[in-house]
């Protein structure tokens, strides 16, 4: 980011669709794409399967990982697979939820 100038990164943000105060904060926040792989494999959805049937949904997960403010807890909750559903606390929750009912499969529980 620190070799682009304005126009660049107000370009690259529209190409994403995102705001470029968006796609700011993102730059500045690495992990979100692993730590999203992460809760989607664990809630049993195909990262691959959600780009090629709900990309536009996919992109939102993506960004919403992004914006995240609590990237620190969810790794670690994601690392010790403490919670019992890999869906609970985390932003995406909603949407995911809205998907596994459409694909009509139920996010996997985990038991401490």
């Amino acid at each position: 980011m620190a070799y682009l100038n304005a126009q660049d990164i107000d370009a690259i943000a529209r190409e994403l669709n995102l705001s470029t105060s968006d796609f700011r904060k993102m730059a500045q926040n690495p992990g979100s794409p692993e730590l999203l792989s992460k809760r989607l494999a664990l809630a049993g959805f195909s990262e691959n399967a959600l780009a090629s049937r709900h990309g536009d949904v996919l992109r939102d997960l993506q960004r919403v990982c992004g914006l995240c403010q609590t990237k620190i807890r969810c790794a670690a909750d994601l690392e010790r697979y403490k919670s019992v559903d890999p869906l609970k606390d985390c932003p995406n929750e909603h949407t995911l939820r809205a998907l596994a009912r459409e694909i009509g499969s139920a996010p996997r529980r985990f038991d401490d």
